[in-house]
Protein backbone atom coordinates (compact mmCIF):
# COMPACT_ATOMS: atom_id res chain seq x y z
CA UNK A 1 0.00 0.00 0.00
CA UNK A 2 1.80 3.10 -1.21
CA UNK A 3 0.22 6.54 -1.20
CA UNK A 4 2.37 9.64 -1.00
CA UNK A 5 1.02 12.65 0.87
CA UNK A 6 1.83 15.75 -1.20
CA UNK A 7 0.46 18.42 1.13
CA UNK A 8 -1.74 19.03 4.15
CA UNK A 9 -4.60 21.47 4.49
CA UNK A 10 -6.82 22.77 7.28
CA UNK A 11 -10.54 22.10 7.02
CA UNK A 12 -12.60 25.30 7.01
CA UNK A 13 -15.46 23.45 8.74
CA UNK A 14 -13.81 21.36 11.46
CA UNK A 15 -10.47 23.14 11.74
CA UNK A 16 -8.70 19.77 11.49
CA UNK A 17 -5.72 19.10 9.28
CA UNK A 18 -6.18 16.63 6.43
CA UNK A 19 -3.84 15.17 3.79
CA UNK A 20 -3.91 15.46 0.01
CA UNK A 21 -2.32 12.40 -1.60
CA UNK A 22 -0.53 12.37 -4.94
CA UNK A 23 -3.20 10.29 -6.73
CA UNK A 24 -5.88 12.66 -5.50
CA UNK A 25 -3.93 15.74 -6.61
CA UNK A 26 -3.50 14.27 -10.08
CA UNK A 27 -7.25 13.63 -10.23
CA UNK A 28 -8.06 17.27 -9.40
CA UNK A 29 -5.70 18.48 -12.11
CA UNK A 30 -7.18 16.11 -14.67
CA UNK A 31 -10.74 17.19 -13.78
CA UNK A 32 -9.91 20.91 -13.47
CA UNK A 33 -11.11 20.91 -9.87
CA UNK A 34 -9.83 23.06 -7.01
CA UNK A 35 -8.04 21.32 -4.16
CA UNK A 36 -10.74 20.94 -1.48
CA UNK A 37 -10.75 23.18 1.57
CA UNK A 38 -13.09 20.83 3.45
CA UNK A 39 -11.77 17.57 4.92
CA UNK A 40 -13.04 14.17 3.66
CA UNK A 41 -15.19 13.59 6.77
CA UNK A 42 -17.06 16.88 6.45
CA UNK A 43 -17.42 16.42 2.70
CA UNK A 44 -19.04 13.07 3.33
CA UNK A 45 -21.23 14.48 6.10
CA UNK A 46 -22.73 16.94 3.62
CA UNK A 47 -23.46 14.19 1.12
CA UNK A 48 -25.03 11.85 3.66
CA UNK A 49 -27.09 14.68 5.16
CA UNK A 50 -29.04 14.91 1.89
CA UNK A 51 -30.38 11.36 2.33
CA UNK A 52 -33.24 10.24 4.55
CA UNK A 53 -33.34 6.46 4.21
CA UNK A 54 -35.63 5.21 6.97
CA UNK A 55 -38.06 7.84 8.21
CA UNK A 56 -41.35 7.57 6.34
CA UNK A 57 -44.33 9.89 6.71
CA UNK A 58 -47.87 10.16 5.45
CA UNK A 59 -48.65 13.36 3.58
CA UNK A 60 -50.68 14.63 0.64
CA UNK A 61 -49.41 14.58 -2.91
CA UNK A 62 -49.12 18.17 -4.07
CA UNK A 63 -50.18 17.07 -7.56
CA UNK A 64 -53.32 15.02 -6.86
CA UNK A 65 -54.10 15.58 -3.19
CA UNK A 66 -54.00 11.83 -2.57
CA UNK A 67 -52.41 10.53 0.62
CA UNK A 68 -48.95 9.13 -0.07
CA UNK A 69 -45.96 7.78 1.81
CA UNK A 70 -42.89 9.95 1.68
CA UNK A 71 -39.46 10.54 3.16
CA UNK A 72 -40.52 14.19 3.30
CA UNK A 73 -42.57 14.99 6.41
CA UNK A 74 -45.89 16.84 5.95
CA UNK A 75 -44.52 20.05 7.50
CA UNK A 76 -42.10 20.52 4.58
CA UNK A 77 -43.33 23.38 2.36
CA UNK A 78 -41.91 22.29 -1.00
CA UNK A 79 -44.09 20.15 -3.32
CA UNK A 80 -43.86 16.35 -3.12
CA UNK A 81 -45.25 13.86 -5.65
CA UNK A 82 -45.81 10.12 -5.61
CA UNK A 83 -43.12 8.35 -7.65
CA UNK A 84 -45.62 7.37 -10.36
CA UNK A 85 -46.62 11.04 -10.65
CA UNK A 86 -43.06 12.34 -10.51
CA UNK A 87 -41.95 10.14 -13.41
CA UNK A 88 -45.10 10.90 -15.44
CA UNK A 89 -45.74 13.51 -18.14
CA UNK A 90 -48.29 15.31 -15.95
CA UNK A 91 -45.77 18.04 -15.18
CA UNK A 92 -42.61 19.49 -16.70
CA UNK A 93 -39.56 20.40 -14.62
CA UNK A 94 -38.50 22.81 -17.38
CA UNK A 95 -41.39 25.07 -16.34
CA UNK A 96 -39.27 26.07 -13.34
CA UNK A 97 -36.36 27.30 -15.45
CA UNK A 98 -34.73 30.67 -14.75
CA UNK A 99 -31.80 32.87 -15.70
CA UNK A 100 -28.49 32.88 -13.87
CA UNK A 101 -27.61 36.01 -11.91
CA UNK A 102 -23.88 36.75 -11.79
CA UNK A 103 -24.38 39.12 -8.88
CA UNK A 104 -25.32 36.23 -6.58
CA UNK A 105 -23.69 32.98 -5.41
CA UNK A 106 -24.67 29.85 -7.33
CA UNK A 107 -26.00 27.88 -4.36
CA UNK A 108 -28.41 30.67 -3.38
CA UNK A 109 -29.94 30.50 -6.84
CA UNK A 110 -30.00 26.71 -6.93
CA UNK A 111 -31.77 26.64 -3.55
CA UNK A 112 -34.61 28.75 -4.94
CA UNK A 113 -35.02 26.30 -7.83
CA UNK A 114 -34.59 23.30 -5.52
CA UNK A 115 -37.33 24.56 -3.18
CA UNK A 116 -39.82 24.91 -6.04
CA UNK A 117 -39.26 21.76 -8.11
CA UNK A 118 -41.37 18.80 -6.88
CA UNK A 119 -39.62 16.07 -4.90
CA UNK A 120 -40.00 12.31 -5.12
CA UNK A 121 -42.07 10.98 -2.23
CA UNK A 122 -40.18 7.70 -2.32
CA UNK A 123 -37.38 6.74 -4.66
CA UNK A 124 -38.81 3.79 -6.58
CA UNK A 125 -36.93 2.94 -9.76
CA UNK A 126 -39.04 0.04 -11.00
CA UNK A 127 -42.23 -1.89 -10.52
CA UNK A 128 -42.72 -3.02 -6.94
CA UNK A 129 -45.56 -5.26 -5.83
CA UNK A 130 -47.15 -4.86 -2.40
CA UNK A 131 -44.08 -3.04 -1.10
CA UNK A 132 -45.37 0.46 -0.45
CA UNK A 133 -43.30 0.97 2.70
CA UNK A 134 -39.97 0.73 0.89
CA UNK A 135 -37.62 3.46 -0.32
CA UNK A 136 -34.73 3.51 -2.80
CA UNK A 137 -36.03 0.17 -4.00
CA UNK A 138 -36.30 -1.79 -7.22
CA UNK A 139 -38.20 -4.96 -8.13
CA UNK A 140 -39.58 -5.83 -4.71
CA UNK A 141 -42.50 -8.08 -3.85
CA UNK A 142 -44.24 -8.27 -0.47
CA UNK A 143 -41.58 -6.25 1.33
CA UNK A 144 -42.06 -3.93 4.31
CA UNK A 145 -39.66 -1.25 5.55
CA UNK A 146 -36.84 -2.25 3.23
CA UNK A 147 -34.37 0.29 1.88
CA UNK A 148 -31.59 0.63 -0.67
CA UNK A 149 -32.11 -2.72 -2.33
CA UNK A 150 -33.33 -4.66 -5.31
CA UNK A 151 -34.95 -8.01 -5.97
CA UNK A 152 -36.30 -8.63 -2.48
CA UNK A 153 -39.18 -10.99 -1.83
CA UNK A 154 -41.22 -11.38 1.37
CA UNK A 155 -38.71 -9.41 3.44
CA UNK A 156 -38.98 -6.94 6.31
CA UNK A 157 -36.72 -4.42 8.04
CA UNK A 158 -33.68 -4.56 5.77
CA UNK A 159 -31.16 -2.20 4.22
CA UNK A 160 -28.73 -2.59 1.32
CA UNK A 161 -29.49 -5.92 -0.32
CA UNK A 162 -29.71 -7.80 -3.60
CA UNK A 163 -31.60 -11.05 -4.23
CA UNK A 164 -32.99 -11.82 -0.79
CA UNK A 165 -36.05 -13.85 0.16
CA UNK A 166 -37.91 -14.35 3.45
CA UNK A 167 -35.38 -12.34 5.45
CA UNK A 168 -36.06 -10.10 8.45
CA UNK A 169 -33.83 -7.58 10.24
CA UNK A 170 -30.77 -7.50 8.01
CA UNK A 171 -28.12 -5.14 6.68
CA UNK A 172 -25.94 -5.70 3.61
CA UNK A 173 -27.24 -9.09 2.57
CA UNK A 174 -26.74 -10.67 -0.87
CA UNK A 175 -28.33 -13.72 -2.49
CA UNK A 176 -29.68 -15.15 0.77
CA UNK A 177 -32.87 -16.71 2.07
CA UNK A 178 -34.55 -17.26 5.44
CA UNK A 179 -32.10 -15.13 7.39
CA UNK A 180 -32.74 -13.17 10.59
CA UNK A 181 -30.58 -10.59 12.33
CA UNK A 182 -27.75 -10.92 9.82
CA UNK A 183 -25.09 -8.44 8.76
CA UNK A 184 -22.76 -8.26 5.75
CA UNK A 185 -23.27 -11.82 4.52
CA UNK A 186 -23.64 -13.54 1.15
CA UNK A 187 -25.22 -16.72 -0.18
CA UNK A 188 -26.60 -17.84 3.16
CA UNK A 189 -29.68 -19.91 4.01
CA UNK A 190 -31.36 -20.31 7.38
CA UNK A 191 -28.72 -18.18 9.06
CA UNK A 192 -29.52 -16.30 12.26
CA UNK A 193 -27.82 -13.69 14.49
CA UNK A 194 -24.66 -13.75 12.37
CA UNK A 195 -22.21 -11.40 10.67
CA UNK A 196 -19.54 -11.47 7.96
CA UNK A 197 -20.44 -14.94 6.67
CA UNK A 198 -20.37 -16.54 3.22
CA UNK A 199 -22.18 -19.67 2.06
CA UNK A 200 -23.38 -20.67 5.53
CA UNK A 201 -26.65 -22.41 6.39
CA UNK A 202 -28.75 -23.73 9.25
CA UNK A 203 -26.60 -21.95 11.81
CA UNK A 204 -26.81 -19.46 14.67
CA UNK A 205 -24.43 -16.84 16.06
CA UNK A 206 -21.62 -17.11 13.53
CA UNK A 207 -18.89 -14.53 13.01
CA UNK A 208 -16.66 -14.57 9.94
CA UNK A 209 -17.43 -18.14 8.91
CA UNK A 210 -17.36 -19.52 5.37
CA UNK A 211 -18.98 -22.69 4.05
CA UNK A 212 -20.32 -23.77 7.44
CA UNK A 213 -23.60 -25.52 8.21
CA UNK A 214 -25.24 -26.69 11.41
CA UNK A 215 -22.98 -24.60 13.61
CA UNK A 216 -23.70 -22.53 16.71
CA UNK A 217 -21.67 -19.74 18.29
CA UNK A 218 -18.60 -20.13 16.09
CA UNK A 219 -15.92 -17.78 14.80
CA UNK A 220 -13.31 -17.96 12.02
CA UNK A 221 -14.35 -21.42 10.82
CA UNK A 222 -14.16 -22.73 7.25
CA UNK A 223 -16.18 -25.65 5.82
CA UNK A 224 -17.32 -27.05 9.18
CA UNK A 225 -20.46 -28.86 10.33
CA UNK A 226 -21.83 -29.70 13.79
CA UNK A 227 -19.64 -27.26 15.70
CA UNK A 228 -20.59 -25.41 18.88
CA UNK A 229 -18.28 -22.71 20.21
CA UNK A 230 -15.65 -23.86 17.70
CA UNK A 231 -15.69 -27.41 19.07
CA UNK A 232 -16.82 -30.46 17.04
CA UNK A 233 -19.87 -32.51 18.02
CA UNK A 234 -21.50 -35.58 16.57
CA UNK A 235 -24.73 -34.95 14.68
CA UNK A 236 -26.82 -36.38 17.52
CA UNK A 237 -24.94 -34.41 20.19
CA UNK A 238 -25.24 -31.20 18.19
CA UNK A 239 -29.01 -31.26 17.83
CA UNK A 240 -29.50 -32.37 21.42
CA UNK A 241 -27.39 -29.44 22.61
CA UNK A 242 -29.23 -27.06 20.28
CA UNK A 243 -32.53 -27.80 22.05
CA UNK A 244 -31.09 -26.63 25.36
CA UNK A 245 -30.44 -23.08 24.15
CA UNK A 246 -34.12 -22.04 24.32
CA UNK A 247 -34.06 -19.69 21.36
CA UNK A 248 -37.82 -19.21 21.78
CA UNK A 249 -37.29 -17.24 25.01
CA UNK A 250 -36.44 -13.54 24.97
CA UNK A 251 -34.58 -13.83 28.27
CA UNK A 252 -32.52 -16.79 27.10
CA UNK A 253 -31.84 -15.22 23.71
CA UNK A 254 -30.47 -12.01 25.21
CA UNK A 255 -28.10 -14.03 27.38
CA UNK A 256 -26.97 -16.00 24.34
CA UNK A 257 -26.25 -12.79 22.43
CA UNK A 258 -24.13 -11.50 25.28
CA UNK A 259 -22.22 -14.75 25.76
CA UNK A 260 -21.62 -15.04 21.99
CA UNK A 261 -19.98 -11.60 21.90
CA UNK A 262 -17.81 -12.55 24.87
CA UNK A 263 -16.74 -15.68 23.00
CA UNK A 264 -16.03 -13.89 19.71
CA UNK A 265 -13.75 -11.36 21.38
CA UNK A 266 -11.24 -14.13 22.11
CA UNK A 267 -10.59 -14.75 18.43
CA UNK A 268 -8.46 -12.60 16.11
CA UNK A 269 -9.92 -10.29 13.48
CA UNK A 270 -8.26 -9.52 10.18
CA UNK A 271 -7.23 -5.88 10.04
CA UNK A 272 -9.60 -5.34 7.08
CA UNK A 273 -12.36 -7.24 5.33
CA UNK A 274 -11.68 -7.84 1.67
CA UNK A 275 -10.66 -10.15 -1.14
CA UNK A 276 -8.71 -9.92 -4.41
CA UNK A 277 -7.47 -6.36 -3.85
CA UNK A 278 -4.32 -4.59 -4.99
CA UNK A 279 -2.93 -1.50 -3.25
CA UNK A 280 -6.06 -0.52 -1.32
CA UNK A 281 -6.75 1.19 1.99
CA UNK A 282 -10.15 0.91 3.67
CA UNK A 283 -12.54 -1.86 4.69
CA UNK A 284 -14.95 -4.27 3.02
CA UNK A 285 -13.27 -3.97 -0.36
CA UNK A 286 -13.54 -6.62 -3.05
CA UNK A 287 -11.67 -6.81 -6.37
CA UNK A 288 -10.46 -3.22 -6.05
CA UNK A 289 -7.19 -1.72 -7.24
CA UNK A 290 -5.44 1.51 -6.26
CA UNK A 291 -8.24 2.72 -4.00
CA UNK A 292 -7.64 5.01 -1.03
CA UNK A 293 -9.94 5.24 2.00
CA UNK A 294 -12.83 3.37 0.37
CA UNK A 295 -15.44 1.32 2.22
CA UNK A 296 -18.05 -1.25 1.19
CA UNK A 297 -16.99 -1.14 -2.45
CA UNK A 298 -16.38 -3.67 -5.21
CA UNK A 299 -14.69 -3.59 -8.61
CA UNK A 300 -13.27 -0.07 -8.32
CA UNK A 301 -10.09 1.23 -9.92
CA UNK A 302 -8.19 4.43 -9.09
CA UNK A 303 -10.75 5.78 -6.63
CA UNK A 304 -10.68 7.50 -3.26
CA UNK A 305 -13.07 8.31 -0.41
CA UNK A 306 -15.86 6.21 -1.97
CA UNK A 307 -18.48 4.24 -0.03
CA UNK A 308 -21.08 1.69 -1.13
CA UNK A 309 -20.01 1.75 -4.77
CA UNK A 310 -20.16 -1.57 -6.63
CA UNK A 311 -20.40 -3.12 -10.10
CA UNK A 312 -17.38 -1.34 -11.54
CA UNK A 313 -16.18 2.23 -11.27
CA UNK A 314 -12.99 4.08 -12.03
CA UNK A 315 -11.24 7.43 -11.59
CA UNK A 316 -13.71 8.82 -9.05
CA UNK A 317 -13.37 10.49 -5.65
CA UNK A 318 -15.83 11.27 -2.85
CA UNK A 319 -18.78 9.21 -4.10
CA UNK A 320 -21.41 7.65 -1.85
CA UNK A 321 -23.77 4.98 -3.18
CA UNK A 322 -24.22 3.21 -6.49
CA UNK A 323 -21.32 2.72 -8.93
CA UNK A 324 -22.25 0.44 -11.86
CA UNK A 325 -19.96 1.75 -14.64
CA UNK A 326 -19.29 5.05 -12.87
CA UNK A 327 -16.29 7.02 -14.11
CA UNK A 328 -14.70 10.44 -13.54
CA UNK A 329 -17.22 11.43 -10.88
CA UNK A 330 -16.54 13.64 -7.88
CA UNK A 331 -18.12 14.73 -4.61
CA UNK A 332 -21.57 13.32 -5.34
CA UNK A 333 -24.11 10.95 -3.83
CA UNK A 334 -25.95 8.42 -5.96
CA UNK A 335 -23.93 8.23 -9.18
CA UNK A 336 -24.14 5.16 -11.35
CA UNK A 337 -25.47 3.12 -14.25
CA UNK A 338 -23.12 4.63 -16.79
CA UNK A 339 -22.64 7.96 -15.00
CA UNK A 340 -19.63 9.87 -16.31
CA UNK A 341 -18.18 13.23 -15.28
CA UNK A 342 -20.74 13.96 -12.55
CA UNK A 343 -19.57 16.67 -10.14
CA UNK A 344 -21.15 17.95 -6.92
CA UNK A 345 -24.49 16.27 -7.64
CA UNK A 346 -27.18 14.13 -6.03
CA UNK A 347 -28.70 11.04 -7.69
CA UNK A 348 -27.64 11.50 -11.29
CA UNK A 349 -27.08 8.54 -13.57
CA UNK A 350 -28.53 6.10 -16.06
CA UNK A 351 -26.15 6.90 -18.92
CA UNK A 352 -25.93 10.58 -18.05
CA UNK A 353 -22.72 12.57 -18.34
CA UNK A 354 -21.26 16.03 -17.86
CA UNK A 355 -23.66 16.89 -15.03
CA UNK A 356 -22.60 19.61 -12.59
CA UNK A 357 -24.12 20.61 -9.26
CA UNK A 358 -27.50 19.09 -10.10
CA UNK A 359 -29.99 16.76 -8.43
CA UNK A 360 -32.18 13.89 -9.64
CA UNK A 361 -31.27 14.22 -13.32
CA UNK A 362 -31.41 10.85 -15.03
CA UNK A 363 -31.89 8.82 -18.17
CA UNK A 364 -29.49 10.08 -20.77
CA UNK A 365 -29.05 13.64 -19.54
CA UNK A 366 -25.91 15.49 -20.57
CA UNK A 367 -24.38 18.92 -20.20
CA UNK A 368 -26.44 20.22 -17.27
CA UNK A 369 -25.52 22.77 -14.62
CA UNK A 370 -27.63 23.51 -11.56
CA UNK A 371 -30.64 21.49 -12.70
CA UNK A 372 -33.24 19.46 -10.84
CA UNK A 373 -35.57 16.62 -11.88
CA UNK A 374 -34.66 16.49 -15.57
CA UNK A 375 -34.68 13.43 -17.83
CA UNK A 376 -33.45 13.09 -21.42
CA UNK A 377 -32.28 16.73 -21.41
CA UNK A 378 -29.08 18.46 -22.46
CA UNK A 379 -27.62 21.97 -22.50
CA UNK A 380 -29.66 23.25 -19.55
CA UNK A 381 -28.73 25.65 -16.74
CA UNK A 382 -31.08 26.10 -13.77
CA UNK A 383 -33.66 24.08 -15.74
CA UNK A 384 -33.57 26.53 -18.65
CA UNK A 385 -32.90 25.27 -22.17
CA UNK A 386 -30.03 26.67 -24.26
CA UNK A 387 -28.52 25.85 -27.62
CA UNK A 388 -25.19 23.99 -27.55
CA UNK A 389 -23.28 27.17 -28.36
CA UNK A 390 -25.20 29.26 -25.81
CA UNK A 391 -24.72 26.61 -23.13
CA UNK A 392 -20.98 26.25 -23.63
CA UNK A 393 -20.42 30.00 -23.51
CA UNK A 394 -22.59 30.55 -20.42
CA UNK A 395 -21.27 27.42 -18.70
CA UNK A 396 -17.68 28.68 -18.97
CA UNK A 397 -18.65 32.04 -17.43
CA UNK A 398 -20.60 30.44 -14.56
CA UNK A 399 -17.77 28.01 -13.85
CA UNK A 400 -15.34 30.92 -13.46
CA UNK A 401 -17.90 32.72 -11.29
CA UNK A 402 -18.22 29.64 -9.05
CA UNK A 403 -14.46 29.25 -8.81
CA UNK A 404 -14.30 32.86 -7.65
CA UNK A 405 -17.02 32.28 -5.01
CA UNK A 406 -15.43 28.99 -3.93
CA UNK A 407 -18.46 26.93 -4.98
CA UNK A 408 -17.12 24.96 -7.95
CA UNK A 409 -16.66 21.30 -7.02
CA UNK A 410 -18.40 21.69 -3.66
CA UNK A 411 -21.36 19.54 -2.72
CA UNK A 412 -24.60 21.21 -1.66
CA UNK A 413 -24.16 23.06 1.66
CA UNK A 414 -26.20 22.08 4.76
CA UNK A 415 -28.96 24.64 4.17
CA UNK A 416 -29.96 22.83 0.96
CA UNK A 417 -30.77 19.56 2.70
CA UNK A 418 -34.47 18.70 2.68
CA UNK A 419 -34.08 16.85 5.96
CA UNK A 420 -33.20 17.47 9.58
CA UNK A 421 -29.81 16.05 10.45
CA UNK A 422 -31.27 13.41 12.77
CA UNK A 423 -33.48 12.17 9.93
CA UNK A 424 -30.53 11.39 7.69
CA UNK A 425 -27.95 8.70 7.06
CA UNK A 426 -25.32 11.18 8.25
CA UNK A 427 -26.54 10.79 11.80
CA UNK A 428 -26.17 7.01 11.53
CA UNK A 429 -22.51 7.14 10.54
CA UNK A 430 -21.51 10.50 12.03
CA UNK A 431 -23.86 11.17 14.97
CA UNK A 432 -24.16 14.68 16.38
CA UNK A 433 -26.00 16.26 19.25
CA UNK A 434 -28.67 18.80 18.39
CA UNK A 435 -26.46 21.76 19.28
CA UNK A 436 -23.55 20.42 17.22
CA UNK A 437 -25.75 19.86 14.16
CA UNK A 438 -27.24 23.34 14.34
CA UNK A 439 -23.80 24.90 14.76
CA UNK A 440 -22.74 23.24 11.49
CA UNK A 441 -25.76 24.66 9.69
CA UNK A 442 -28.08 21.65 9.78
CA UNK A 443 -31.60 21.54 11.19
CA UNK A 444 -33.00 19.18 13.84
CA UNK A 445 -36.34 17.38 14.12
CA UNK A 446 -37.91 17.29 17.57
CA UNK A 447 -39.73 14.25 18.91
CA UNK A 448 -43.35 13.85 17.86
CA UNK A 449 -45.49 13.16 20.97
CA UNK A 450 -47.83 11.04 18.82
CA UNK A 451 -45.01 8.48 18.54
CA UNK A 452 -44.74 8.01 22.31
CA UNK A 453 -47.97 6.46 23.57
CA UNK A 454 -48.18 3.98 26.42
CA UNK A 455 -47.74 0.29 25.71
CA UNK A 456 -51.03 -1.59 25.44
CA UNK A 457 -49.74 -5.16 25.53
CA UNK A 458 -47.54 -7.18 27.86
CA UNK A 459 -45.19 -9.24 25.70
CA UNK A 460 -44.74 -12.84 26.89
CA UNK A 461 -41.19 -14.14 27.21
CA UNK A 462 -41.78 -17.13 24.91
CA UNK A 463 -43.07 -16.87 21.35
CA UNK A 464 -45.49 -19.77 21.96
CA UNK A 465 -47.38 -17.62 24.46
CA UNK A 466 -47.88 -14.65 22.13
CA UNK A 467 -51.47 -14.20 20.91
CA UNK A 468 -52.61 -12.89 17.53
CA UNK A 469 -53.86 -9.64 19.06
CA UNK A 470 -50.28 -8.40 19.49
CA UNK A 471 -50.55 -7.14 15.90
CA UNK A 472 -53.20 -4.66 17.07
CA UNK A 473 -51.18 -3.49 20.05
CA UNK A 474 -49.02 -0.44 20.68
CA UNK A 475 -45.55 -1.45 21.85
CA UNK A 476 -42.82 0.74 23.35
CA UNK A 477 -39.17 0.33 22.42
CA UNK A 478 -37.01 -0.53 25.43
CA UNK A 479 -34.25 1.76 24.17
CA UNK A 480 -35.72 4.91 22.59
CA UNK A 481 -39.25 4.55 24.04
CA UNK A 482 -40.79 5.18 20.63
CA UNK A 483 -43.84 3.19 19.61
CA UNK A 484 -43.61 0.26 17.24
CA UNK A 485 -45.87 -2.60 16.20
CA UNK A 486 -45.67 -6.19 15.08
CA UNK A 487 -47.01 -6.87 11.60
CA UNK A 488 -49.06 -10.08 11.08
CA UNK A 489 -46.51 -11.39 8.56
CA UNK A 490 -43.73 -10.56 11.03
CA UNK A 491 -45.49 -12.53 13.77
CA UNK A 492 -45.83 -15.44 11.35
CA UNK A 493 -42.07 -15.35 10.75
CA UNK A 494 -41.24 -15.39 14.48
CA UNK A 495 -43.60 -18.28 15.08
CA UNK A 496 -42.24 -20.27 12.15
CA UNK A 497 -38.64 -19.90 13.33
CA UNK A 498 -39.54 -19.96 17.05
CA UNK A 499 -37.91 -16.63 17.89
CA UNK A 500 -39.29 -14.28 20.58
CA UNK A 501 -40.83 -10.88 19.90
CA UNK A 502 -38.14 -8.14 19.76
CA UNK A 503 -38.26 -5.49 22.47
CA UNK A 504 -36.65 -2.80 20.31
CA UNK A 505 -38.16 -0.86 17.43
CA UNK A 506 -36.84 -1.33 13.90
CA UNK A 507 -34.59 1.75 14.05
CA UNK A 508 -32.91 0.70 17.28
CA UNK A 509 -32.49 -2.89 16.11
CA UNK A 510 -30.89 -1.54 12.96
CA UNK A 511 -28.50 0.63 14.97
CA UNK A 512 -27.51 -2.33 17.14
CA UNK A 513 -26.63 -4.31 13.99
CA UNK A 514 -24.58 -1.46 12.60
CA UNK A 515 -22.51 -1.36 15.78
CA UNK A 516 -20.96 -4.66 14.72
CA UNK A 517 -19.23 -2.74 11.92
CA UNK A 518 -16.50 -0.31 12.83
CA UNK A 519 -16.70 3.36 11.99
CA UNK A 520 -15.17 4.35 8.67
CA UNK A 521 -12.10 5.75 10.33
CA UNK A 522 -8.60 4.33 9.95
CA UNK A 523 -5.97 3.97 12.66
CA UNK A 524 -2.38 2.83 12.44
CA UNK A 525 -1.60 -0.06 14.76
CA UNK A 526 0.52 -3.20 14.91
CA UNK A 527 -0.53 -6.76 14.19
CA UNK A 528 -0.92 -8.31 17.63
CA UNK A 529 0.88 -11.45 16.44
CA UNK A 530 3.92 -10.30 14.41
CA UNK A 531 3.94 -6.51 15.02
CA UNK A 532 3.58 -5.63 11.33
CA UNK A 533 2.07 -2.15 10.98
CA UNK A 534 -1.45 -2.11 9.50
CA UNK A 535 -4.09 0.52 8.77
CA UNK A 536 -7.36 -0.64 10.25
CA UNK A 537 -10.79 0.54 11.38
CA UNK A 538 -10.13 -1.13 14.75
CA UNK A 539 -9.06 1.58 17.17
CA UNK A 540 -6.23 0.89 19.59
CA UNK A 541 -8.72 1.26 22.42
CA UNK A 542 -10.91 -1.58 21.11
CA UNK A 543 -10.51 -4.99 22.80
CA UNK A 544 -10.37 -7.10 19.61
CA UNK A 545 -7.26 -9.04 18.66
CA UNK A 546 -6.23 -7.51 15.34
CA UNK A 547 -3.96 -9.49 13.01
CA UNK A 548 -2.40 -8.79 9.64
CA UNK A 549 -3.69 -10.95 6.80
CA UNK A 550 -0.86 -13.46 6.95
CA UNK A 551 -1.23 -14.09 10.67
CA UNK A 552 -5.01 -14.15 10.47
CA UNK A 553 -5.06 -16.83 7.76
CA UNK A 554 -2.97 -19.07 9.99
CA UNK A 555 -5.67 -18.88 12.66
CA UNK A 556 -8.77 -19.77 10.63
CA UNK A 557 -9.55 -23.46 10.37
Amino acid sequence: MSYQIKERRTCKVSGKEFPIIENELNFYKKMDLPIPDICPDERQRRRLAMRNEFNLYKRKSDLTGDEILSVHSPDKKYPVYHSSEWFSDKWDAMDYGRNFDFDRPFFDQFKELWDEVPKLGLLVLGDNENSDYSHDAYRLKNCYLTFDGEQGYDCMYGETFVLVKNCVDFFQLINSENCYECLRSEECYNLYFSAFCNNCSDSYFLRDCHGCRDCFGCCNLRQKQYYILNEPYSKEEYFEKLKSFQLNSHTALEKLKESAEQFFIKYPRKYMHGLMNDNVIGDFLYNCKDCYECYDCAQLRDCGYCTNCVLTGNDSYDIDIWGDRMSFCYNSAGCGAGAENIIGSLYCGFDSHDIYHSAFCWKGCQSLLGCSALMHKKYCILNKQYSKEEYEKLFAKIKEHMKHTGEWGQFFPPELSNFAYNETVANDFMPLKKEEAIQLGYTWKEKDPHDYKKQSYSIPDRIEDVKDDISDAILVCDKCEKNYRIEPSELKFYRKHKFPIPRLCFHCRHQERKKLKNNRKLSSRECMKCSTEVLTTYKKSQPELVYCESCYLKEVR
